[in-house]
């Protein structure tokens, strides 16, 4: 596929959107209706054609959109290496190039639209500038810490290589200094706490154990105001911990059953601390890199925001509109050929081995496949060209009955028993309705969101570097 934009390319106009706030201000493949290309350094917009102000835009530019947005030969080149075919041609050409930049074009635009207006943030968007602020703050602090610790450690000739050991050394080294101690007692009255946490079982779906996994300790009140260690720079309360420990990924949170262990996260905590103010002492919350990531961050918001107003707030559809779009499309609705087996995947050929002749046995595999079916595991399932090429013109030739492999997979040894061959068929709009729905809110909201690029298109200045432009395909 060259010089072509794929379907669901055509359809990632909310993409487009996404990925205003990445650092690199790159974005995902849609089709674009091609503006009329201008002359090196021309302006296009709703003044027509024109000259740029500061002569022709300079090699390493391929556009400017208004007074200030620049779209470079690097960051195409970044944008267009983010997205994989088919959601983009295989190769660059001039056509394609083209069609690629007013894509970057138009994000910019809806960008300058955006940020024209003024927008509150939910409580989730604040949270989201405060939680990256913060990550950016403490990752120069953390980075500053290990530094010092690996130059202090060379010196003593002691080479760590592990980050990971480097940051204990670094923690364990700042509460010597800080001449910590802890209240033993309260340390293990708080073990107590931590062991009770509930443990995600693994037979209960993934969202229950992540649910499970962020659950906090049930720290009495009392308690929370209670000092756990002693420092020079101020005393460790319950709260501080508890609040540490609720910052942390629920997935990489530790188990902690031992007065040892609290003692460990409260080590982690003064650490924190300590980093925190000096970070504060240091000011690098005003550092130029943070300030250029949250304007990025706060121009996703603005634009999605402006997007959804424009775009998506009156998108729709009532279930007339629905089924005229079905029967418009319904060709993409019709079910394929397909079969339905049995199927299982065992770690070992020898398990795979044993189950296949099992499954050998019709009345068998059947009482597998129904017990299965009542502890909630589908062993059943149908099989088209479409999921699985290879299974499928393997099953349909095998035929009813027969039992496939033990073949190796990447998850293991699979086994199959084919059996019935299931004709194509059309579908009614009832059985698909959702996924007519689906596709709907995709075209209409493309078709919108390039209606609103336009739009915005005509009232801006546009310069493009035609030369430029040519030169990427080369």
């Amino acid at each position: 596929m060259v010089g072509r934009w794929s379907r669901s390319g055509a359809r990632s106009c909310l993409a487009l959107v996404a990925v205003v706030a990445a650092a690199s201000r790159s974005v995902s493949g849609a089709t674009l209706s091609s503006a009329p290309s201008a002359p090196p350094g021309k302006v296009v917009g709703a003044r027509g054609s024109s000259e740029a102000r500061g002569g022709a835009l300079p090699d390493s530019l391929l556009a400017r959109v208004g007074s200030h947005r620049e779209i470079s030969v690097s960051s195409f080149r970044r944008a267009w290496n983010q997205v994989a075919p088919p959601s983009r041609p295989d190769s660059l050409t001039p056509e394609s190039a083209r069609q690629f930049l007013d894509l970057l074009i138009g994000k910019e635009l809806l960008a300058d639209a955006a940020l024209a207006e003024r927008w509150t943030w939910t409580a989730s968007e604040t949270a989201q500038l405060t939680a990256t602020a913060d990550r950016m703050v403490m990752g120069w602090e953390l980075d500053s810490a290990l530094v010092a610790t690996r130059r202090e450690r060379l010196a003593l000739g002691d080479t760590i290589r592990s980050t990971e050991v480097l940051g204990t050394v670094a923690r364990d080294s700042l509460v010597a200094r800080l001449g910590a101690t802890f209240d033993d007692s309260l340390a293990a009255h708080l073990a107590r706490i931590w062991d009770a946490i509930p443990k995600p079982s693994k037979d209960s779906s993934l969202t229950s154990q992540l649910h499970t996994l962020a659950i906090l300790p049930r720290v009495p009140p009392a308690d929370t105001a209670r000092v756990l260690a002693r420092t020079c720079e101020g005393d460790l309360r319950v709260s501080e911990v508890v609040g540490a420990w609720a910052r942390i990924s629920p997935i990489s949170r530790p188990r902690v059953s031992s007065a040892a262990q609290i003692e460990d996260l409260a080590r982690n905590a003064i650490f924190e601390r300590h980093l925190r103010r000096d970070a504060e002492r240091r000011g690098l919350a005003k550092r130029p890199e943070i300030a250029a990531t949250l304007a990025r961050l706060r121009e996703y918001f603005a634009v999605s925001h402006y997007v959804g107003r424009e775009v998506y707030a009156t998108l729709d559809a009532d279930s007339l509109t629905l089924q005229r779009y079905f029967a418009a499309h319904r060709a993409e609705y019709v079910l394929p050929e397909r079969v339905r087996v049995i199927q299982l995947v065992l770690p070992t050929r020898a398990d795979a081995t044993r189950m296949a002749l099992q499954l050998r046995d019709a009345a068998q595999a059947e009482s597998l496949a129904v017990r299965a079916e009542r502890r909630g595991a589908r062993y059943r399932t149908e099989v088209a060209e479409e999921t699985d090429a290879v299974l499928f013109h393997r099953a349909v030739a095998a035929g009813f009955g027969t039992v496939l492999g033990p073949d190796s997979t990447s998850a293991g040894w699979s086994v199959s028993r084919v059996g019935e061959v299931l004709p194509a068929r059309p579908r009614e709009f009832h059985e698909v309705r959702d996924l007519v729905e689906h596709a709907w809110y995709g075209d209409e909201g493309e078709a919108r969101m390039q209606a609103l690029i336009a739009r915005v298109r005509r009232g801006a200045r546009v310069a493009v570097n035609a030369r430029a432009v040519a030169a990427l395909a080369r």
